[in-house]
């Protein structure tokens, strides 16, 4: 039993426990259950750790479409979620996915150029024969399909408006599921900010393109430089598609609202990084530059306009900017790039990693100062006056800076780029659309179909949601195709979910627990390019070698093993709470339990029989799977089985 916590009142029982469920146990699966697609990431990472890579790969494909990209770019909210975390830190599920997903998914050749594995066609297509761990999304390749029944196609068109991560899983699923897609996008390459957004340094352009090319053989039409409200309109998809999602993301900057934001030199973010990734390189950014705002944007923009700065002095062409640039910095060229935040520096939504990356690339950043007005002269920005801030945020955590009133300071610049947020382009709806908007001006969809106010039309990605992580989008992409073929086809989906368990053999016992020395097994970063060498698009991750691969991913605690106890066997000795290395376990009596419906009976059915009867408490938080209890068990009463789930998807016929 599970203990939610102890109570300290002299009149009450003194534990309130849990009996466990499905969904408990599910829930210990801290990693699969904390990303948006449930990727089963103790799956692969267990298998990278017993080099079984093809499978490893598998398990991180059958849920995600873009997994290669997640390899490169994921804010891995299955990290921050990770139990290891809780002892020491924990496992690195986003480099392991990189690594694995670089072999058999795209990677890099031997002279350095980007390509398809040569298995990849097998990884389009099926994954029979593949013990895929926890297939647990119903968006998952093999649930889709089989959902599709032995209808080839359904004969219904959809079209998907952007052909950013959302979009393109939208339109993944939907063929999956047998329908006819057609892609829109305004600019003149497929990805959203993948490709616009995102420097180049941090995710290959090649990967991006190979990942799309997976989609798109599975029937999907891509075109091109088509804007909605330009090229066609809302009215216009409803006449010639069945159903239609958008997904354009949100390619806006938020204004300072400051004097002098709109003399020259002052960029937008997303402006720039647009230009610099669709090869701008001609920009003339000067030597100082100041970036406000402390996001991952920000700090993408100021890593980016450090590396700009070099390229530019080449002008032109990339390669003989990167060229030029690697001359330049030898010769002792430099940039300074400041950035101003107003958040403290444990305060800024940032990903800690990426701050420490900045600052080591040489990024000055300043925390607690707010942009007053940025001064100029002949219609040109020279600087940018501050006040110091106090606070960032009031008594209620809501965000609302406190100034101090005469601490100006004056930053002479050359270049100033915004980074405080970005918005979407609702222009193109017509009062004849019927899509609603909420009060702040955000599409209003339903959150477990993704369908808008309008009927048909489904939205989802950073123009339903705000600024995400990547994975959240390829969430909204599955929950929207789900959504479309049940409205499509007049059906409801169904979610089926079934538990196995598997009990593990004592003589397997010591390939499992401590005695690997899960508590002495430190996190190690895969290597990254030296400082000297970040310039222009060069990578800094350089991703685990096999060597470091396998080291890390046995660190796992492989949280889908737990000691199940059969209290007909026990004998009360107490030696599995003896031996538990965190103090995970406790024996009480049963008359100090408290609990929910369930356990109220339990303990009922225990006091009739008059009998003083004692039960085994598990905390699930401490517990890292060791083994230790059951085998120290003279009774067999502790056993380690192995849990696995599946989480399956029908569709049945509405009456």
């Amino acid at each position: 039993m599970p203990p939610e916590g102890r109570l300290h009142t002299m009149d009450q029982p003194d534990y309130r426990v849990n009996i466990p469920d499905l969904t408990f146990y599910q829930q210990t699966v801290a990693c699969q259950y904390a990303c948006p697609v449930r990727t089963d990431a103790r799956g692969y990472v267990t298998a990278i750790a017993q080099g079984d890579y093809e499978r490893a790969y598998l398990i991180a494909r059958e849920t995600n479409p873009f997994a290669s990209t997640c390899g490169w770019v994921c804010g891995a909210p299955c990290e921050a979620a990770c139990r290891r975390g809780k002892i020491d830190e924990p496992i690195a599920i986003r480099a392991l996915k990189r690594f694995v997903d670089d072999r058999y998914g795209v990677y890099l050749g031997e002279s350095g150029e980007m390509r398809q594995s040569p298995a990849w066609p097998r990884y389009v297509g099926s994954s029979e024969g593949f013990d895929l761990g926890n297939t647990a999304v119903p968006s998952s390749r093999t649930s889709l399909k089989a959902a599709r029944r032995a209808v080839a196609k359904t004969g219904k068109r959809i079209a998907v408006v952007g052909a950013g991560p959302a979009g393109l899983t939208c339109a993944h699923d939907l063929a999956l599921l047998g329908h006819d897609v057609t892609i829109y996008d305004s600019a003149s390459v497929a990805g959203g900010m993948l490709r616009l957004g995102v420097p180049e340094y941090r995710l290959p352009r090649e990967l991006i393109d190979l990942e799309i090319q997976s989609i798109l053989a599975l029937g999907p039409i891509l075109k091109l430089n088509q804007a909605i409200g330009r090229d066609f309109t809302l009215a216009d998809l409803r006449r010639d598609f069945d159903a239609v999602f958008i997904g354009i993301g949100t390619y806006g900057s938020r204004k300072l609202n400051v004097d002098g934001e709109q003399l020259d030199g002052v960029l937008r973010a997303v402006d720039f990084l647009i230009n610099v990734n669709l090869g701008g390189y001609n920009l003339d950014l000067g030597k100082r530059i100041l970036v406000i705002g402390g996001g991952n944007v920000a700090m993408d923009v100021a890593r980016t306009a450090a590396r700009l700065g070099h390229a530019a002095q080449g002008g032109g062409d990339l390669d003989v900017a990167l060229d030029v640039a690697r001359s330049a910095r030898r010769l002792g060229a430099t940039q300074e790039v400041h950035c101003m935040v107003v958040e403290a520096q444990n305060e800024m939504l940032a990903n800690p990693i990426e701050v420490a990356e900045a600052a080591e690339e040489g990024i000055i950043i300043h925390n607690h100062v707010a942009p007053k007005c940025v001064i100029g002269a002949d219609g040109r920005a020279t600087a940018l006056e501050t006040l110091d801030v106090s606070r960032a945020f009031d008594e209620r955590g809501r965000f609302n800076p406190q100034l101090v009133p005469g601490s100006e300071k004056v930053w002479a610049c050359d270049s100033i780029i915004v980074s405080i947020g970005q918005t979407g382009d609702l222009s193109w709806i017509r009062p004849e659309d019927g899509v609603q908007l909420t009060p702040r001006g955000a599409l209003i969809v339903n959150p477990e179909t993704l369908a808008t106010t309008a009927p048909g039309i489904y939205a989802g990605g950073d123009i339903a949601f705000g600024p995400r992580l990547i994975i959240n989008a390829v969430a909204d992409g599955q929950c929207a195709a789900r959504g479309i073929h049940a409205y499509l086809q007049n059906v409801q989906p169904r979610i089926t979910r079934k538990a196995f368990f598997t009990t593990i053999s004592k003589r397997n016992y010591p390939d499992i627990g401590p005695l690997r020395n899960y508590l002495r097994w430190p996190r190690r970063e895969p290597p990254t390019q030296p400082l000297a060498r970040r310039i222009g698009i060069a990578k800094v991750e350089l991703g685990y070698e096999e060597p470091g691969a396998l080291e890390q991913g046995g660190r796992c605690l492989i949280c889908t093993l737990n000691p199940i106890f059969d209290g007909s066997l026990c004998i009360l000795c107490n030696g599995c709470v003896d031996v538990c290395p965190t103090n995970c376990l406790k024996l009480i009596p049963v008359p100090a339990l408290a609990g929910n419906e369930p356990v109220a009976a339990l303990i009922e059915s225990h006091a009739a029989s008059g009998e003083v009867k004692s039960a085994m408490l598990l905390d699930p938080t401490a517990c890292i799977r060791c083994g230790l209890c059951a085998a120290r068990c003279p009774t067999e009463a502790v056993q380690m089985e192995s849990f696995r789930f599946t989480e399956e998807v029908s569709f049945v016929e509405v009456a």
